[in-house]
């Protein structure tokens, strides 16, 4: 493909700008440094308008956190600002990078998602012929590994327009620092410079993508692999052979570490389709789908500790209602029906009262307790 120039303009241009701010404020309105920003709207997207049209833009200051999701995960996250920025960033070059994808790849792609994933993996192996079985590989510390030579030279591939390449590098060359060592989980140790993307930003999830696609092309292309399904760093390959499974494995492995400086974790397996392959967050098999173990535990006790957060004054029903919505509307993906009853028989919120204001979150558990369906498992 020719490289590509001159789109730098489209991405600081007002209008380019002003829709990004309203994608970055979407569900945030109220939250009070999006309504800071939008009591002075143009003057501040000018002033981001200027600081990229004259190179002066830097990344703002990085707060961090930790989720456990189930595993503990360093998030972090930029001012609403830089937030604007990265959004207008995805919305020019997202699509550019979107055509360069297989089919195949899910992740943070229009019209892809996890539920497509895990339907395209049954559909492949469904149509294997008995014995099927699937190659599953996941990066290890994958976000906190991308190598920034290596990212900046695919980018440079693609693109030649200066401006643009001096943006990218102001994002991935950040004065942060994203990297953690291989084998440590231990994120308070010093950082690893020259490699890492932030988990939470949007240019994250795009340049992850973008990155294992050189993987995505390699398989298909030189390796050959006909049925693959990649969902960000989830990788699943479906064969009837097994040995051949474990060659891919092998060739893999080697690619990634000389190509992209990567390396496999511990979780690469070769296994039957018999007993269910977890992926995504479900378990796929040849005539179902059922929700993982672990995800319907997460699922029963988030709802859980929103109930108590409502009972306590620190949530509204609308955040219960969004989350159990949200859940609901994944559990239609699977064969659920038993968890979704059980999980909307003791959803239901009970009154509240004015009283319960002062009390500690595990009292207005035990109250909601005499509530309809809270009792805890």
């Amino acid at each position: 493909m020719k490289r590509i120039g001159n789109i730098y303009k489209e991405i600081y241009s007002y209008e380019n700008l002003l829709a990004a701010y309203h994608n970055a404020a979407m569900g945030r309105r109220y939250r009070h440094d999006v309504m800071s920003f939008t009591q002075n709207l143009e003057e501040n997207l000018v002033q981001i308008q200027n600081e990229l049209i004259w190179h002066k833009y830097k990344v703002g200051e990085y707060h961090e956190f930790f989720v456990h999701d189930p595993k503990k995960r360093l998030i972090m996250s930029l001012p609403f600002k830089d937030r604007v920025v990265q959004w207008a960033i995805y919305r020019v070059l997202n699509p550019i990078f979107d055509r360069r994808y297989i089919n195949t790849s899910y992740g943070c792609r229009i019209g892809g998602g996890a539920h497509r994933a895990i339907k395209q993996l049954q559909k492949y192996i469904r149509i294997t012929p008995p014995p099927a079985y699937v190659l599953k590989l996941d990066m290890s510390k994958y976000f906190y590994r991308v190598n920034h030579a290596i990212l900046f030279e695919i980018l440079n591939k693609i693109f030649k327009d200066k401006e643009v390449l001096w943006l990218m590098k102001t994002i991935i060359y950040g004065d942060h620092l994203f990297g953690i060592q291989l084998d440590d989980h231990n994120y308070e140790k010093e950082r690893v410079p020259g490699v890492g993307m932030a988990i939470g930003n949007l240019t994250s999830q795009m340049f992850a993508n973008l990155y294992l696609n050189e993987l995505d092309q390699y398989c298909k292309h030189h390796l050959h692999v006909k049925h693959y399904i990649r969902y960000m760093d989830d990788i699943a390959i479906v064969s009837d052979n097994k040995r051949q499974l474990w060659q891919y494995e092998r060739e893999i492995e080697e690619f990634i570490a000389s190509k992209l400086a990567l390396k496999l974790n511990n979780k690469t397996s070769v296994n039957g389709v018999r007993q269910g392959i977890d992926f995504c967050g479900y378990r796929v098999y040849r005539d179902h789908i059922k929700l993982r173990k672990k995800s319907s535990l997460h699922m029963k006790r988030r709802l859980r500790q929103i109930q108590k957060q409502y009972y306590n004054w620190n949530a509204s029903a609308q955040n219960y209602h969004d989350s159990l919505m949200s859940y609901l509307g994944g559990l239609k993906h699977c064969d659920g029906y038993k968890l979704t009853q059980a999980i909307l028989a003791r959803g239901v919120l009970r009154r509240r009262n004015r009283n319960e204001k002062g009390s500690s979150i595990g009292g207005a558990a035990g109250t909601a307790g005499d509530g309809p369906g809270t009792s805890a498992e």
